[in-house]
């Protein structure tokens, strides 16, 4: 089976990016199913801000959700429109805001809802965390 994942709740004050995560990794282990893609809507884009820094004995979701992407070659994508309205910035938009850096983690790529009509297309489930 195809699975589309949405995340849309933040990295930390619920559990929807860690039960996704969770649940994604289940997926894979069973090796009869496949993940389109992971895509970060809603809050859930805060996911993919490079600057958060959880404290020393706090799980660090951000860089789980970046050794699964590479591990299990699975693309996560971050709603454009999201992600401007909570202040994450990709590299193409620092030119257009004026701004030297983004915060865009590097394994984040910044994505629109054509993308995940086009992915929910191609998968025979979405699950929405």
């Amino acid at each position: 089976m195809i699975y589309t994942i949405m995340v849309k709740g933040p990295a930390y004050g619920t559990e929807n990016s860690m039960s996704a995560l969770l649940f994604s990794r289940a997926l894979i282990i069973r090796k009869k199913h496949i993940i389109k893609s992971i895509f970060f809507y809603s809050d859930g884009v805060l996911n993919s801000n490079k600057f958060f820094s959880p404290g020393v004995k706090d799980y660090d979701i951000k860089k789980e959700w970046s050794i699964f992407s590479i591990q299990n070659k699975v693309r996560l994508n971050v709603c454009f429109s999201a992600a401007l309205r909570r202040g994450i910035i990709g590299v193409k938009e620092t030119c257009n805001q004026k701004i030297l850096e983004g915060n865009l983690d590097v394994f984040f790529k910044i994505s629109n809802l054509d993308t995940l009509s086009r992915d929910i297309k191609k998968s025979d489930r979405i699950i929405q965390f």
